[in-house]
């Protein structure tokens, strides 16, 4: 056991969240240490990014980057199980800068990106180093953290504050008994990569494309453009059915239950089946369970929770990554007032920052509720038409600016655009109004080439080259 290391803030984890909160808090003369559990660039789900990311990510100085590595996102396109009805969802319609294009990742990359901006802001960051003990009980008010490398090694490490970015083990919530799950959404995501993909239907543009299941799995299926002939894509789908299939896959003899069961619920699609037809998987089926949760005391005087540390909710409007590094945003400005000394009695920068997130955070929560059980409409039939987006108030556009990311400043602004949603007969007048229009059944946001792939042609390739090895 080494003698104990000195820090201003230790941040449990490197992805998005941790990774982002110490590049700020670094930025801000801080003395922080990083500690990461795995080596990057490992694969995550999360690949589809909001455009209310794109001026974090420029503030990060990781925008340049981003584009030479990645698909451009103008928007998102919800499908039917039957794939006879669908809405399209373009982001110039309400964002009329360069930040209406987002961003399909390969989050072992983009991870790694923002794991390495953080060193180069001044973090110390080490990979394969697990914590395993934190006390944030000191009657000092310092924080002790205790950590494993991969040699074996412990270390221990003091700090004035502790940044719990630890993802889905929400360290400090769940050693405190803090974490309670979302037992209404209780699922578990099956995923990969494909190439050797014809990208359509909105995929050749850079749409994220959503297909609503419902019936018995009570989920959907994702598929997002990694390339220009690589997807990623997966279902979701609750737990009880999971495990009936699992166990009929079993008793038919199945080898690989997980493998055969993404394909038959992609499959359920016979826009995914066309899609998948001659393609190659990249990359081993991956599993994510444990899936959505909430963790009490989200911070206190030397530690706060940011990112799926805090809780985590179904993925299905891509807000996640959105969501942890906005948090990382508000609670480390929050953290730097603190450290410097800029507070009179409580840190009400915390009390604020927290209010948006816990307001942004039960917000989405209300979408998916309404894309599970839709009062009169599902998401691949509630849309907008791009010519009547007056402000946040306005309905027509309120789901526009929901699917972009704008629910931290402006959530309670979208009222309207629920009591719609979820009325019959406001519905029926909306129905009328929008979505029975011609124009808005169109799959297209009309995006060029130009706009969606040419900055990452490059690396594209040399990831097909890389693969061929």
């Amino acid at each position: 056991m080494s003698k104990t290391n000195t820090h201003d803030v230790i941040v449990i984890g490197g992805g998005p969240a941790g990774s982002s909160a110490a590049t700020w808090l670094a930025r801000n003369g801080h003395q922080v240490l990083l500690l990461e559990r795995e080596k990057f660039p490992r694969e995550h789900v999360g690949e589809s990014l909001l455009p209310f990311c794109y001026p974090l990510l420029q503030d990060l100085g990781v925008i340049d980057q981003l584009k030479k590595n990645f698909v451009r996102k103008p928007g998102v396109r919800f499908i039917d199980r039957d794939g006879n009805i669908s809405t399209t969802w373009c982001f110039d319609h309400v964002i009329k800068d360069d930040t209406y294009l987002s961003f399909q990742v390969i989050r072992g990359e983009f991870d790694h990106i923002l794991l390495k901006n953080a060193a180069k802001n001044g973090a110390e960051v080490r990979e394969e180093t697990s914590v395993v003990a934190a006390d944030i009980t000191s009657e000092s008010d310092r924080v002790t953290v205790t950590s494993l490398d991969a040699s074996g090694k412990k270390s221990v490490h003091s700090a004035r504050f502790l940044v719990d970015a630890s993802g889905r083990d929400a360290f400090v919530g769940a050693k405190s008994g803090w974490r309670k799950p979302r037992e209404e959404l209780d699922r578990t995501a099956i995923w990969s990569h494909w190439g050797n993909v014809k990208l359509t239907g909105g995929l050749e543009e850079g749409l994220s494309i959503i297909i609503y299941m419902g019936l018995e799995q009570k989920g959907w299926i994702w598929v997002f453009p990694l390339g220009e002939n690589r997807i990623t894509a997966g279902f979701v789908a609750q737990n009880s059915y999971l495990r009936d299939q699992q166990r009929k896959l079993k008793e038919e003899g199945s080898k690989d239950w997980k493998q055969d069961l993404c394909m038959q619920e992609l499959r359920h699609s016979k826009f995914v089946q066309g899609l998948l037809e001659g393609s190659n998987m990249l990359i081993p089926m991956q599993v994510n369970g444990n899936y959505s949760y909430e963790v009490k005391n989200h911070y206190g005087s030397n530690y706060a929770m940011v990112g799926d540390a805090r809780g985590f909710i179904d993925p299905i409007f891509s807000s996640g990554v959105f969501l942890s590094i906005k948090t990382s945003s508000l609670v480390s400005a929050a953290i730097n007032k603190q450290l410097r000394g800029e507070l009179n009695g409580k840190n009400e920068a915390m009390e604020t920052a927290y209010k948006q997130v816990s307001g942004a955070y039960n917000f989405v929560h209300r979408m998916i509720r309404l894309f599970y059980n839709p009062h009169s409409v599902t998401w691949a039939q509630a849309g907008a038409d791009g010519k009547t987006h007056k402000d946040h108030e306005n309905a027509m556009a309120a789901g526009h600016y929901m699917l972009s990311g704008d629910f931290f400043e402006n959530y309670q602004k979208f009222e309207g655009f629920f009591q719609i949603l979820e009325d019959p007969k406001q519905f029926r007048r909306y129905k009328k109004l929008v979505i029975d229009r011609d124009d808005f059944v169109q799959p297209s946001c009309h995006s060029r080439w130009e706009e969606v792939f040419k900055d990452m042609v490059e690396r594209d390739a040399e990831r097909t080259a890389e693969l061929a090895l």
